[in-house]
């Protein structure tokens, strides 16, 4: 239960730093001019999801770990449940 909780805990970090790209973008776009504008808002917003992809494939794969370990255990012990 421990890992499912250090699992949600790594979603809702990642759920915040979506939020702040939507500021970051926001802020950047009253900033400067047209093109400096494009190009600023391409690169960043690339090189923030491209985190923020990552680190949504770890918790995924945690979970997933977590969840065939999980199914092991209750295979190899049937009798035992703590849901």
């Amino acid at each position: 239960m421990k890992e499912l909780y250090m699992i949600m805990s790594d979603l809702l970090e990642l759920e915040y730093n979506q939020k702040s790209l939507w500021y970051i973008l926001d802020a950047l776009a009253g900033g400067y001019d047209e093109r400096q504008k494009e190009a600023m808002i391409t690169n960043s917003t690339r090189y923030y999801l491209t985190g923020l992809q990552a680190e949504l494939r770890v918790a995924i794969n945690r979970l997933d770990a977590y969840i065939a370990e999980r199914k092991k255990t209750d295979m190899e012990n049937p009798e035992r449940t703590d849901g």
